[in-house]
C-alpha cells in the first residue's frame, strides 16, 4: 500500500480541534464477492432484512442486461445469503436504498438505461422485493437517480440523471428526450400507495446529480454535472421542488462523470469536487462565498482515468476524506490531513472502477468499502487502523 502527501493549493483546515494522533489506516485483502468478473456499476450498503446488520446491493448490467444481486451479511464479514433480485435481467447503473412507502423497511430504487425501465421494487421487511413500480420513461438514457425528500414533504422524491449526448437537437437519436433531460419524481400518497409524478429538471447530458444543502438554509440543492461538453451548475433549492436560480461551476465545456459537496478546507462551507474521465483529472471548487465558486484546483496526478467518486470519513477524524476509482489502475483514497492529504492506493488494477459504497460491514466501530467493477470481481475492503 504506497502513501504520498499530497500539497493541495489553498487547503488550509481552519476548523478547531485538538491534536489527536490519527491512526494509520490499511485493509485487508479485499473479500471477493464474485469470482466472476462482472459489467457492475453501483454499490448500495444497507440493512434489507432488517437483522441490524449491513447487507450489499450490487447494481449490474449497464449497457448489457444483468441479474442484479443483495448480499446478506452477519456482521462479521461474511454473506451467507446472496439473492438475486426478483426481475428479469435489465441494464443497471444504480441502486438506492430508501422508504419510498414509509412502511419502515427499504426499498430499492433501480436505475437502468433505456429501454430497460427505472423502478422500484418495494422490500416486504424480510429482504425479498417482489413488488415492482415503474417510475419514468423507459426512454431515459438513465445513469443514475439519487433520493430524497426535495419539497419537504416527508417522503423520499427521486433525482433521475440523464445521459443525453450531444445536446444539438440535430444529433439526438429517434426517442432521446427533448430539452430537459433530467428529472425530479415526485413522490405522491395514493390511496393504494404511491405515485411518482415526473417532470423535467434541468436540460443537458448528466450521469449523476448528487444533492446537499450548500448554504445551509436548510432547503436542498442539487450538483448537476455536466457529461458531454457543456456548463455544470448548481440548482439552488428553496423547498419547493422546484429551482429557480441556477449557479454556474467548472469550465464551460465539462465533461463530468460526478461532483461532491465535502468540506475541503474546513470553513463550514461545502466545496464540490468533480471527477472528469475527458481531461483525466479530479478537481476541487472551494465554495468561498455561498454559491460563489473557486476556479479549479486539481487533487491527483492527471495520468490515469477516473470514472468514480465517494465521499465518507475514512478514518474517522471528523474529516470527509474523497474515494476515487479508475480505469485500469488501483483506486485512490485521499485522507484530509492538516497540509494537504494523504494518497492511499487501494486494490489492484484489474477493471475500471464505477462505485463506491461505504459501512461498518463488521462492526468494528470503521467505515469499510465496497468498490463495484466492470471487467472485474465486485470486492469489499474490511478496514484496520494501527496506532
Amino acid at each position: 500500500m504506497r502513501c504520498i502527501l499530497v500539497l493541495v493549493p489553498l487547503l488550509l483546515w481552519t476548523g478547531c480541534e485538538s491534536a489527536q494522533p490519527v491512526p494509520e489506516l490499511s485493509y485487508a485483502a479485499p473479500v471477493v464477492l464474485d469470482a466472476r468478473p462482472q459489467r457492475s456499476a453501483n454499490a448500495e450498503i444497507a440493512d434489507y432484512d432488517g437483522d441490524g446488520f449491513l447487507d450489499i446491493a450490487l447494481a449490474v448490467g449497464r449497457h448489457w442486461p444483468g441479474a442484479n444481486k443483495v448480499y446478506f451479511g452477519d456482521g462479521k464479514g461474511n454473506f451467507p445469503r446472496v439473492d438475486s433480485l426478483a426481475q428479469p435481467p435489465d441494464r443497471t447503473y444504480s441502486l438506492s436504498a430508501v422508504d419510498m412507502d414509509l412502511d419502515g423497511d427499504l426499498d430499492l430504487v433501480v436505475s437502468n438505461d433505456r429501454p430497460d425501465p427505472n423502478y422500484i421494487l418495494f422490500n416486504d421487511g424480510s429482504g425479498h422485493f417482489d413488488q415492482r413500480q415503474d417510475v419514468g420513461d423507459p426512454q431515459w438514457p438513465t445513469r443514475n437517480s439519487t433520493v430524497a425528500d426535495i419539497n419537504g414533504d416527508g417522503r423520499p422524491d427521486i433525482v433521475v440523471a440523464n445521459r443525453s449526448g450531444d445536446p444539438r437537437p440535430e444529433s439526438r437519436e429517434g426517442g432521446s428526450p427533448p430539452p430537459g433531460d433530467n428529472h425530479l419524481c415526485l413522490n405522491r400518497p395514493t390511496g393504494m400507495g404511491i405515485r411518482m409524478d415526473c417532470s423535467p429538471l434541468s436540460s443537458g447530458s448528466a450521469t449523476t446529480i448528487s444533492i446537499a444543502d450548500l448554504n445551509s438554509d436548510g432547503f436542498l440543492d442539487l450538483v448537476v454535472p455536466y457529461r458531454d461538453g457543456g456548463q455544470s451548475q448548481v440548482l439552488v433549492g428553496d423547498g419547493s421542488g422546484i429551482a429557480n436560480i441556477t449557479v454556474p461551476f467548472g469550465p464551460p465545456d465539462a465533461s463530468f462523470r460526478a461532483a461532491l459537496a465535502v468540506d475541503v478546507n474546513g470553513d463550514d462551507l461545502l466545496d464540490l469536487v468533480a471527477i472528469s474521465d475527458k481531461a483525466r483529472e479530479t478537481t476541487y471548487y472551494l465554495q468561498q462565498t455561498p454559491f460563489a465558486f473557486s476556479e479549479g484546483y486539481r487533487l491527483d496526478s492527471g495520468e490515469f482515468i477516473p470514472y468514480a467518486l465517494a465521499i465518507a470519513d475514512l478514518d474517522a477524524d471528523g474529516r470527509d476524506d474523497i474515494l476515487v476509482g479508475y480505469r485500469e489502475i488501483a483506486s485512490r483514497l485521499f485522507l484530509a490531513r492538516e497540509a494537504g492529504f494523504e494518497e492511499i492506493a487501494l486494490g489492484n488494477d484489474e477493471g475500471s472502477a464505477y462505485g463506491f459504497d461505504t459501512g461498518d460491514i463488521n462492526q468494528d466501530g470503521m467505515l469499510d468499502i465496497v468498490l463495484a467493477r466492470s471487467g472485474a470481481s465486485d470486492v469489499l475492503f474490511l478496514s484496520r487502523t494501527r496506532e
